[in-house]
């Protein structure tokens, strides 16, 4: 089989090549296990530094020199070996013959075909890209500087795209399987990072979830909150805050356009669902599309139903709706929610000491407008000050109501 890993520049392809090469296991023979045979044939870092920094690759060719780097023995192309794509033809037939397992990777093809003439670069590809059935078990993986080669795509078996972005201050780098012959392929991106100096494909979001598709509550196992904060639910971004979410204070998340309601919801549900866990007891304006049903499943499949019910009050201007011990009905009028507010957030507090209001900043003001809600506001997070409680805010931009919270 024969792979190509294409990408731009500094995209992660060469990161990609070394943990293919080193994930390659050997053929196991009984008690006896027969190591693979392991090529990495490089055009633009010479084999000697490529060795310096990864000592586990067993053999280094440059391809232009001919120049290898086979454990701690050097030989050049004085040796009998040729230089440049005749080189690399002569490795990959000597490795065929073999009979044994193997993986043999060229870094990059644009470099080792470079100064071959025609009838070389045919040699190559007829070497690599048999196009008749080839019973070697030798696998080749092939690194592209060019995002789209035509003629090289058409070759090989299998297709992977890596590419880097920049969302404000961050990197996403992100990894397409474009081809993979002979096999379906259920999903064809990933996210992934080149962190520690190694390929990590990120791990999916699950949801709630099963395996079938089926959703049946699922309890998560909590990030446990420290004396003096609130854990996010995720260990990262608890990293980020400085431990967490501080016991008394505020956090105003400032979402952009390019995220998706989805995503903040998602966080929005693994936030409550953390704190819940743990005793604690939350009252949430829903953000944005969701209604107060919605978020009542979201949650209800992380904390179960008569969690539920006991430590969660969700807010709801539909005054049609069924009653249900969690929803509480407002009526979008500032002194009226106020009052009934306050008898939901006393009743949580009976329950816990450990209170959180989540809600959806830009909808609070929509209903009660700035002049009146900042008196309320202010009241409410003086309250969550002395109380050791905790405020979670959404808001779609930070203009100066956002400012002042």
């Amino acid at each position: 089989m024969s792979y190509s890993s294409n990408g731009a520049p500094g995209t992660g392809k060469t990161t990609l090549a070394l943990e293919l090469l080193n994930e390659v296991k050997g053929t196991r023979i009984g008690t006896h296990t027969i190591s693979p045979n392991k090529v990495y044939v490089s055009s633009r870092v010479s084999p000697t530094k490529l060795r310096r920094h990864f000592p586990w690759v067993p053999e280094v060719i440059d391809s232009m020199s001919g120049k290898e780097v086979a454990g701690s023995r050097i030989r050049r192309e004085d040796d009998g070996r040729r230089a440049g794509a005749a080189n690399i033809v002569d490795r990959v037939l000597a490795l065929k013959q073999a009979k044994r397992k193997g993986i043999i990777v060229v870094d990059c093809w644009e470099g080792a075909v470079a100064n071959a003439t025609a009838e070389e670069r045919r040699a190559l590809e007829s070497a690599i890209f048999p196009r008749e059935l080839d019973e070697s078990k030798l696998s080749a993986v092939i690194v592209s500087e060019s995002e789209n080669s035509p003629q090289l795509d058409y070759l090989v078996d299998g297709i992977v795209t890596l590419s880097l972005s920049h969302l404000e201050d961050r990197t996403v780098r992100s990894v397409v399987v474009n081809k993979l012959r002979g096999f379906r392929l259920p999903r064809q991106g990933a996210l992934f990072s080149l962190d520690a100096g190694k390929f990590t494909l990120l791990p999916r979001v699950e949801f709630h979830f099963d395996r079938n598709g089926s959703m049946n509550p699922r309890l998560l196992s909590p990030v446990r909150n420290t004396q003096d904060s609130y854990s996010t639910g995720s260990p990262d971004l608890d990293v980020l805050l400085d431990g967490g979410i501080r016991k008394g204070s505020s956090l105003l998340l400032d979402v952009n356009s390019t995220v998706s309601p989805h995503s903040v919801k998602l966080l929005l549900d693994i936030m409550a669902a953390n704190f819940i866990n743990q005793g604690g007891t939350a009252f949430i304006i829903p953000y944005s599309i969701f209604s107060s049903q919605n978020v009542a499943e979201s949650l209800k499949a992380y904390v179960g139903d008569s969690v539920l019910n006991e430590r969660v009050r969700i807010a709801e201007f539909n005054q049609t709706l069924p009653d249900e011990k969690w929803r509480v009905k407002l009526t979008g009028k500032l002194l009226e929610d106020l009052a009934v507010f306050n008898n939901a957030w006393n009743e949580l507090g009976a329950i816990s000491s450990a209170r959180a209001l989540k809600y959806d900043f830009d909808k609070t003001v929509q209903l009660y407008g700035e002049k009146l809600g900042l008196p309320g506001l202010a009241e409410i997070g003086a309250g969550i000050r002395d109380s050791g409680a905790v405020s979670v805010a959404v808001i779609s931009d930070l203009p100066t109501l956002g400012r002042s919270f």
